[in-house]
């Protein structure tokens, strides 16, 4: 009889729970996101179950969260994708089964349908903020080069691709001579940028795609030493690399607001649970992030990490 009490409790709590499933559970910039769903959650008397791998290419961990998820009948699932195919068939078996699901972050090659809405980093604005700053920094001439294209991680191409043609239009004096692009752990990455900097050796910056790049990046150029001084701008925000650019080694950071993202999803979730209409895509605006702003009330509401609802 305690057994069967107990398994009603957990499926009315399951009810009225949200599953985020973040690309891993390891980095800052998805705390955030937890912490953006749990405020908007907690406002509406809801509960979040936040969960996900420990590293962001656990592909097959991502797939098991889901499937977990829909078999609990979670109240509806936020996931941003750590691979832009692998995850097809699960977001549809639960949307097959009445789980709303909102993708968060970086699009993945399935439409909208009801069940099934977006609220991404506009990775576009991501790319021309960088080929801005870029431009800013190297006073419109120079060479830089563009680490961590992967064509399987979500979001990398379209920033890549918005820097590249930013950087053309508003700076033709900018060349770009490399773009490596295969997937790089924080190893692979320092190995990477090693190369690329002593095949360049002139290299006046680097734009670097996702953390571990920029990460990897940050220690090849430590490990070198190079005689001139290389600009680097990333991608996404960890403590750590708001540390080094406090320190002055990393040159800014264009940081997804994924605070935001995981309010809005949690909004849309519950939206579509009382058959209003919801917004099939929706982008939200990446913030720069440099010396002079970095600890700005606004910039710090966006990076902050506190996931506890405040009463």
């Amino acid at each position: 009889m305690f057994a069967l009490l107990l398994l009603a409790g957990c499926q009315s709590t399951w009810k009225s729970t949200i599953a985020v499933i973040p690309r891993d559970t390891a980095e800052e910039v998805w705390v955030a996101e937890h912490g953006g769903a749990v405020d908007e959650a907690f406002k509406r008397h809801l509960n979040i179950y936040w969960n996900g791998p420990s590293r962001d290419d656990d592909v097959e961990r991502q797939i098991a969260l889901v499937e977990g998820a829909v078999t609990r009948r979670y109240y509806g699932i936020i996931i941003s994708p750590n691979n832009s195919f692998a995850l097809s068939t699960s977001i549809q078996q639960a949307i097959s089964s009445g789980v709303p699901v909102v993708i968060t972050s970086s699009g993945i090659p399935i439409a909208p349908e009801p069940g099934l809405s977006f609220v991404l980093n506009d990775a576009t604005r991501m790319g021309q903020i960088a080929a801005q700053r870029m431009n800013t920094i190297l006073n419109g001439k120079g060479t830089v080069a563009i680490l961590g294209l992967d064509y399987l991680s979500p979001g990398t191409v379209e920033r890549s691709n918005a820097f590249e043609e930013c950087l053309h239009r508003i700076a033709p004096r900018i060349k770009i001579v490399a773009k490596v692009s295969e997937a790089y752990g924080f190893g692979q990455a320092e190995l990477a940028a090693e190369q690329t900097i002593r095949a360049h050796p002139g290299l006046s910056a680097i734009f670097t795609l996702d953390f571990n790049d920029t990460r990897g990046t940050l220690a090849a150029v430590g490990s070198i030493r190079p005689t001139h001084r290389i600009r680097i701008i990333g991608c996404d925000q960890t403590f750590y690399l708001l540390f080094l650019l406090r320190r002055g080694d990393l040159d800014a950071l264009v940081a997804e607001d994924t605070r935001t993202m995981g309010s809005r999803a949690v909004e849309e979730i519950a939206s579509e649970r009382r058959g209003q209409p919801v917004p099939s895509r929706v982008l939200i605006e990446p913030v720069l992030v440099d010396r002079d702003n970095v600890d700005d009330p606004s910039i710090q509401q966006i990076l902050s990490v506190r996931w506890r609802p405040q009463s």
